[in-house]
């Protein structure tokens, strides 16, 4: 073989290790890029700051409102549906409940008390949730009114930073008043104005008390 064949045979050989390592090490750095992503993700779930113990989502990428403690734990041991009530309906009530002076108190006007509203993290002020007093009693008065002398709404939502409005919201306690009072007075807090919270979302339970 001659000199010059010799050559460029030797720099075809060069040429092939060159490339041959460049793509090696291409392959390395894009491991370890999906590497490092991959722990980034880990890192920051599974812990949810502003539903502690889990959401309901409404299989459109919307939050419906979070899960309580109770929900939570029921859920993982598959022994309960959601939702769980927070006590049983009218219908359901033992006799001893139906008692003489239990029965709805329709008499008189109804007076309404807004407050106090909790944050799981920091504080939240009212806002305006304390203006469509009017439109709470209407709950009450038109799906039953109280049974007994006084009641509450223990109403749970989300409030955005950037909105500050009561999103997702929910009943989580009700006392003294049908499930349908209920459910309307949360219709009335949905989407009205907060607080602004002291982080980018929190969860809150605001109060409603009414009594004759």
């Amino acid at each position: 073989m001659s000199s010059t064949k010799r050559k460029w045979s030797l720099g075809l050989l060069g040429v092939s290790l060159l490339a041959v390592a460049a793509v090696a090490s291409a392959q390395s750095s894009t491991g370890g890029a999906s590497s490092t992503a991959s722990a980034s993700a880990k890192a920051r779930y599974p812990y949810d700051p502003a539903c502690p113990w889990g959401r309901i989502a409404n299989g459109k990428g919307m939050l419906v409102r979070c899960l309580n403690e109770q929900e939570a734990v029921a859920l993982a041991k598959g022994t309960a549906p959601l939702p769980v009530k927070a006590e049983p309906d009218a219908a359901t009530k033992a006799p001893a409940e139906d008692e003489p002076g239990t029965a709805p108190a329709k008499s008189g006007p109804l007076s309404v008390e807004v407050g106090p509203i909790t944050a799981d993290q920091g504080t939240l002020s009212i806002g305006r949730l304390h203006m469509p007093k009017d439109r709470y009693a209407k709950c009450v008065d038109d799906n039953g009114g109280l049974e007994g002398k006084d009641g509450e709404v223990h109403v749970r939502f989300l409030v955005r930073g950037e909105v500050s409005r009561a999103e997702g919201v929910s009943v989580s306690k009700r006392r003294n008043l049908s499930p349908a009072a209920a459910k309307c007075v949360a219709d009335v807090v949905d989407r009205r104005r907060v607080g602004t919270p002291d982080t980018p979302m929190v969860g809150a339970t605001l109060v409603i008390k009414f009594s004759r």
